[in-house]
C-alpha cells in the first residue's frame, strides 16, 4: 500500500529514517525529536542497551506526544502537537501521510482499534475525545465522541474485543472513566487518591487496566470495573510520562530521568532500568508482528459513508462533526455551516460563521447569511434550537433567525434604535439587553412571550452579561468613572464588584461558564476576575479590538473586517481570518456551553464537601481517604484524641491519623502543602508541621483551628522537627540550595527568637533530641551520608555512623534502653546503636521498601516506606 504525503509539514526532507525489526519497543523522544526502537532489553543496568534510530524529525523541538501501531500493516501512528501522521515501514522507502491536522489541537494519548481500524485520541485543548478511520485521509472526517464533563483528558486506552474505552480526566476532581467505543455508557471507575493520570494501557486477555500517575509517581492497576485496585510500584522521584503493557510487564518511560523501566506486574519487581544515551523519552509503545490476533471487522458489510463504530448494540454508521446521518443509516449530509465550535460574527446586515478547529477558519468558503435588515445592533445564540436572537435597530424590534430554515420572525419591539449587549439565559429562557436611552435593563421571556423591565435609572449601563446557572446579571456602569456591577433577574439591589480604581476603560464584558470567571476588554487588554471581583488577571493585548470572547483555552476578538484568535497562554494573536466588513458583534456557537449544569459537579463542586463524581444524570458526593460522608454532603471524621500515630502525606498535601488499635485512617482538617515533617506536642496536642512550598513552620490544633505561621526559613526549607520538652524550644533541620545554606536551627517558643546551631550540612534529614542528656542527633545524606550527634547548643560533634549507610531517612530514640534507631532507604533496613556509636545492629529489613520515617511507642517501632503506602 502506497501512502501519499499530505500537507506541507511532513515533507520527506523533514525526516531521517531507519527500518523496523520484527518486534520491539518504540519510543518517542524529545530534544531532539525522534523515534527509537529498543530491540533487546539489557539483562541488567550494565548490559548493552540496544537502540536503533528509526526516525529523526525536524525541527528538533517538535513534541512527540504518543505512539500507536498497526503491526498487521507495518504502520505506526505518531502524534505530535496538533497532528497525527502515519509512518509505514515497507523496508524500502518509508511512507508518510497526515491522518489528522488542525490549526488548534493538543493531542495527548492516541489508541488504535485493531478490529474496526478506527484511531482515537485525547485533545486536552478542546477537552474532548475524538476518532476517525485511521486510513481515511479526508480532512473533515472525524467524530468527537466524548466532550461533556471532560477536562484535560490525557490518558486513553482501548479494548476493542470488549468494546471498551478508558480515559483519564485531570480536572478539579481527577478520575478514570470507562465507556463504550462510541462514548456512551460512561461510568467513573477510579476517583480516590489520584492526581494526574497521563497514560493508560490494558491487558485485554485478563481485563486489567494500568495507569501512570505523573504527580503521585505511581504505576497502578485495577479490574475493568475499578475493583481490586493496587499500587504496582511507586517510582520515587520519577515523573512518569508513558507506559505500555506487554507480556506480563509494564514498560515505562520518564522524560526527566531519560530512563526506560520494565516492571513485572506479578511480583511488582523492577526488572530493568535503561538510560538513553541522548534525548528524553516521552512515549512508549510495543511493536510485535506476532502479537496481534485475527478478528473479523463487523463494519465491513455496512459500507458507511464516513465512520463505523462497533457499539454496544453492534456496528453502527455515524457521521463526522458537521454532518448528519440520512434516513438510510449510512450516508451523510453536510450541515457544517452550523456546528459546535463555531464563531458567529455580525455586521449591520449579515452573519458569518467561522470554525476555530479548521485550518483556514471555515470548511471551504466563508459561510454567511444575508438578512433583509439594515442595522443588526447586537445578537446572541441559542444552540439547542439553532436560533440567533438579534436586535434590528432599523425596525426597533427584537427578532429571531432560525439557522436551519433561514426563517426570521419578530418577537417584540424595543424602545430605541441603539439597543446594546443582547444576552441569552438558556436556563430561564430569557433574553436581556440594555436600552441606553432609558438607562435600563429589559428582558423578554421566550416561554411567556412577554417583555419586562428588570432595572431602571441605572448609571449609563453597558455590556450586559449573564450567569444563567445562578440568575446573576453583570454589567459595566458609568462613563468617565466606570465600575463592574452585579444584579439579578429578581431585581436584587445592584452591588459594585470591581471599583474604578481597578479599571481604566472596560468594555465587552462576558461571563464564561467554563471558567466561572468574568472577562472584559480594558483599553486593549483582555482581563478577568472571579465572579466576586477578586483575582484580577491581565491576559492578552488585542491592539484595538471592539468585541472579545473567551472560549475554552482561547481568546477571540474582532476589529473592523478581521477576526483574531490566540491561545490563552500567548501574549498576542497568533492567527487572523477575514470576516464580514464593519464587524460589530461576536458570539460562540457551542451546545456544550449551554447545558443546565445545576446539580452537577460544575456548579460549586456539586455542593459536595469532598469529591464530586459525575454520573449520567447528575453527580454523587464521595469522600477521600480518611473521611466519611455526612448527611449534608460534607466530609468529616471524629479526630482521635489518644492512641494514634500522626503522619504527613507529602504527595497529597494532607495529614493523617492512624489508630493504634484498629489501623483506621482519619484525615485531619489541615492542608499541608508538601509537608515532609511534623511533631506533636502531646501535653497541648499542638501540631507543628513544615511546608517546603512556603518555606515555613506552622502550628495548629488537631481540629485545624487557628493555624498560625510559627517561623519562616528564608531560602531554605525545614525538613524535620523535634521539640525539646525541657524548654519547649523547637529544633529543625533546614535544607538549602547549597551546603552553606543547610543547617540545624532552634526557635524559642514564646519569643520566636531564632538561633542557627550547626552550619554547612550535607542535606540534613531527620532530627531527634535527648533533652535530659543534652544531645541532638541528626542524619545527612547528601554527598556524605552520616548520622551525627552533638550537644544541644551545637558543640562537640561526633559521628554515630559513617560507613555502610546509604539514605538515613528516619531517626528515633528509645529512652528506656538508651538506643538510637534509624531507617536506611537505600539498604532498606532498620538499624540501631547505643548513644556513643557502639553495639551497632540491624533490627529488620524490608526489601525494596524505600524506608522513610520511624518512631517508637512502647515495645513497638513504627515506620513509613514510600513503596509500602
Amino acid at each position: 500500500m502506497m501512502l501519499l504525503l499530505l500537507g506541507t509539514l511532513f515533507l520527506l526532507e523533514h525526516f531521517c529514517f531507519g527500518f523496523l525489526s520484527e518486534q520491539g519497543l518504540i519510543v518517542g523522544m524529545h530534544n531532539p525529536a525522534s523515534i527509537k526502537e529498543v530491540t533487546e532489553n539489557p539483562e541488567n543496568s550494565t548490559s548493552p542497551f540496544s537502540v536503533a534510530d528509526l526516525l529523526t524529525i525536524y525541527p528538533s523541538d517538535i513534541k512527540i506526544t504518543s505512539l500507536a501501531s498497526d503491526p498487521n500493516k507495518g504502520v505506526f501512528f505518531v502524534a505530535q502537537n496538533n497532528t497525527i501522521f502515519i509512518w509505514q515501514d515497507d523496508h524500502e522507502v518509508p511512507n508518510f501521510s497526515t491522518v489528522y491536522n488542525k490549526m488548534y489541537a493538543e493531542i495527548e494519548q492516541i489508541a488504535f482499534d485493531y478490529i474496526t481500524g478506527n484511531l482515537y485520541w485525547c485533545d486536552s485543548l478542546h477537552n474532548w475525545i475524538a476518532l476517525k478511520p485511521a486510513y481515511d485521509f479526508r480532512e473533515m472526517i472525524f467524530k468527537v465522541v466524548i466532550q461533556k464533563d471532560l477536562y484535560n483528558p490525557k490518558g486513553l486506552a482501548l479494548d476493542p474485543e470488549d468494546g471498551l474505552m478508558f480515559f483519564s480526566d485531570n480536572g478539579p476532581n481527577p478520575r478514570i472513566e470507562r465507556a463504550s467505543l462510541d462514548g456512551q455508557d460512561r461510568v467513573v471507575i477510579v476517583y480516590r487518591g489520584i492526581l494526574r493520570v497521563v497514560s493508560l494501557t490494558v491487558d485485554t486477555d485478563n481485563d486489567k487496566l494500568y495507569w501512570a500517575d505523573h504527580d503521585r509517581q505511581t504505576l497502578e492497576g485495577c479490574d475493568y470495573d475499578g475493583s481490586n485496585r493496587r499500587v504496582i510500584r511507586r517510582m520515587n522521584e520519577v515523573p512518569l510520562s508513558s507506559l505500555i503493557y506487554h507480556e506480563d510487564s509494564l514498560y515505562v518511560v520518564s522524560l526527566n530521568t531519560m530512563n526506560l523501566y520494565e516492571i513485572d506486574i506479578t511480583s511488582d519487581a523492577l526488572l530493568d532500568i535503561s538510560k538513553f544515551p541522548s534525548g528524553q523519552p516521552y512515549t512508549v509503545n510495543v511493536y510485535h508482528t506476532e502479537s496481534t490476533k485475527s478478528f473479523k471487522d463487523p463494519c465491513l458489510t455496512l459500507h458507511c459513508d464516513h465512520i463505523c463504530i462497533n457499539t454496544k448494540s453492534g456496528p453502527t454508521c455515524v457521521c463526522s462533526d458537521g454532518f448528519e446521518l440520512n434516513r438510510d443509516g449510512k450516508t451523510c449530509t453536510d450541515i457544517s455551516y452550523i456546528m459546535d465550535g463555531m464563531f458567529i460574527v455580525s455586521n449591520a446586515s449579515m452573519f458569518a460563521m467561522h470554525r476555530l478547529h479548521s485550518v483556514d477558519g471555515q470548511r471551504s468558503v466563508l459561510h454567511s447569511v444575508q438578512l433583509p435588515v439594515t442595522n443588526i445592533e447586537t445578537f446572541d445564540v441559542d444552540t439547542k434550537t439553532k436560533t440567533i436572537y438579534f436586535v434590528d435597530g432599523g425596525s426597533r424590534s427584537l427578532k429571531k433567525h432560525d439557522i436551519v430554515s433561514l426563517i426570521t420572525n419578530t418577537l417584540t419591539s424595543v424602545s430605541s434604535a441603539t439597543v446594546t449587549d443582547l444576552s441569552f439565559d438558556w436556563i430561564s429562557k430569557r433574553l436581556g439587553w440594555i436600552e441606553p436611552t432609558l438607562s435600563s435593563i429589559r428582558s423578554f421571556s421566550i416561554n411567556a412571550q412577554a417583555s419586562a423591565t428588570v432595572y431602571t435609572n441605572l448609571q449609563e449601563p453597558t455590556s450586559l452579561t449573564i450567569d444563567p446557572h445562578n440568575g446573576v446579571l453583570y454589567w459595566i456602569s458609568g462613563t468617565s468613572v466606570r465600575t463592574i456591577v452585579q444584579g439579578s433577574w429578581t431585581r436584587d439591589i445592584p452591588q459594585v464588584l470591581i471599583t474604578a480604581a481597578n479599571l481604566h476603560n472596560p468594555t465587552s464584558l462576558q461571563f464564561d461558564v467554563k471558567t466561572n470567571r468574568l472577562y472584559w476588554l480594558d483599553r486593549s487588554v483582555i482581563k478577568s476576575s472571579m465572579t466576586n471581583g477578586r483575582d484580577i488577571k491581565s491576559h492578552i493585548n488585542t491592539k484595538g479590538a471592539i468585541k472579545t470572547i473567551a472560549y475554552k483555552d482561547f481568546f477571540g476578538w474582532i476589529n473592523k473586517k478581521e477576526i483574531y484568535f490566540a491561545r490563552s497562554i500567548f501574549k498576542n494573536a497568533d492567527i487572523t481570518f477575514n470576516t464580514v466588513q464593519n464587524a460589530k458583534d461576536i458570539a460562540v456557537f457551542d451546545s456544550t456551553l449551554q447545558e443546565d449544569r445545576r446539580g452537577t459537579c460544575h456548579i460549586q463542586n456539586g455542593h459536595c464537601g469532598g469529591l464530586c463524581v459525575p454520573e449520567e444524570n447528575g453527580r454523587r458526593c464521595e469522600c477521600d481517604i480518611g473521611l466519611h460522608l455526612q448527611k449534608d454532603q460534607s466530609c468529616d471524621n471524629d479526630v482521635l484524641l489518644s492512641n494514634f500515630i500522626v503522619v504527613t502525606d507529602f504527595t497529597h498535601g494532607r495529614i493523617l491519623q492512624v489508630d493504634f488499635q484498629t489501623g483506621t485512617v482519619i484525615k485531619l482538617p489541615i492542608t499541608a502543602n508538601r509537608s515532609p515533617g511534623l511533631v506533636l506536642e502531646k501535653s497541648t496536642t499542638t501540631l507543628f508541621y513544615c511546608e517546603t512550598f512556603t518555606k515555613s513552620i506552622k502550628y495548629t490544633t488537631l481540629q485545624g483551628d487557628n493555624t498560625t505561621y510559627f517561623y519562616t526559613t528564608g531560602s531554605s526549607y525545614a525538613d524535620r522537627l523535634a521539640i525539646d520538652y525541657s524548654t519547649g524550644n523547637l529544633y529543625y533541620t533546614a535544607v538549602g540550595p547549597t551546603t552553606s545554606q543547610s543547617y540545624i536551627g532552634v526557635v524559642h517558643r514564646s519569643t520566636s527568637l531564632h538561633k542557627t546551631l550547626i552550619y554547612n550540612l550535607h542535606s540534613p534529614k531527620d532530627i531527634a533530641l535527648y533533652s535530659s542528656k543534652g544531645y541532638v542527633f541528626w542524619t545527612e545524606f547528601g554527598n556524605t551520608a552520616q548520622i551525627v550527634r552533638a550537644n544541644m547548643d551545637g558543640t562537640s560533634k561526633s559521628f554515630i555512623a559513617k560507613k555502610q549507610i546509604g539514605w538515613p531517612n528516619g531517626l528515633t530514640l528509645d529512652f528506656k534502653t538508651n538506643r538510637l534507631y534509624w531507617t536506611d532507604g537505600y539498604y532498606n533496613r532498620i538499624e540501631s546503636s547505643d548513644l556513643n556509636a557502639g553495639n551497632r545492629q540491624v533490627l529488620a529489613t524490608d526489601n525494596d521498601a524505600h524506608l522513610m520515617s520511624i518512631v517508637i511507642h512502647g515495645q513497638f517501632l513504627y515506620y513509613t516506606a514510600w513503596n509500602r503506602h
